[in-house]
């Protein structure tokens, strides 16, 4: 099989991220795409959402099976790293090619990264560049149709009651109305 690892904090998910796993699945021929919320992250600071709302969203953000969410990094009280991310999936299934799905911002320091060439020893990695930024290899580009969408901006037009429901899956904005998010 040929699996996708897309890894983001999901706070919260939303049609950029869902237009870039299905992207990865045609362009690349992955049979699974499998989002992977960040736990304990060495550069970020923490998330709005709690882990359970943030998984609740990304499952409630697809109906194809092709689809699915792990809780690997969630439940690590160590750093997350993405390279440990990686080699443990490639470790759970070792006949599977690995591909693993970044942003280009994030390509663009990903030598500052935590042992990134474990990472690219266990995996092709897939860029989604934005606004003009270089996919070099050993990366391999994936062509996605710009959507202006960020956590950050839905967060603060949520708390603001601005509309987002074109940026939004209907059954997420209910979830997080529902739930007083970002509020």
């Amino acid at each position: 099989m040929r699996t996708g690892l897309y890894g983001g904090s999901f706070d919260p998910v939303h049609i950029g991220h869902m237009a870039v796993a299905k992207a990865a699945k045609e362009q690349f021929n992955l049979d699974r795409v499998i989002f992977i919320p960040t736990g304990n992250m060495p550069h970020k600071k923490g998330t709005v959402a709690t882990d359970e709302q943030r998984i609740k969203m990304l499952e409630l953000s697809f109906t194809d099976e092709a689809y699915s969410v792990s809780d690997y990094e969630i439940n690590r009280e160590e750093v997350s790293y993405s390279a440990d991310t990686v080699e443990y999936f490639r470790k759970l299934f070792p006949e599977d090619e690995i591909f693993f799905i970044i942003g280009g911002d994030s390509y663009a320091y990903i030598d500052k990264w935590y042992q990134p060439e474990r990472i690219f020893a266990a995996s092709t990695v897939l860029v989604f560049p934005r606004s003009g930024e270089n996919v070099t290899p050993p990366a391999q580009k994936l062509v996605v149709e710009e959507v202006k969408a960020a956590s950050s901006e839905i967060r603060k037009k949520i708390n603001s009651g601005e509309n987002v429901s074109n940026l939004l899956k209907k059954e997420v904005l209910d979830y997080i109305i529902e739930n007083n998010l970002y509020q």
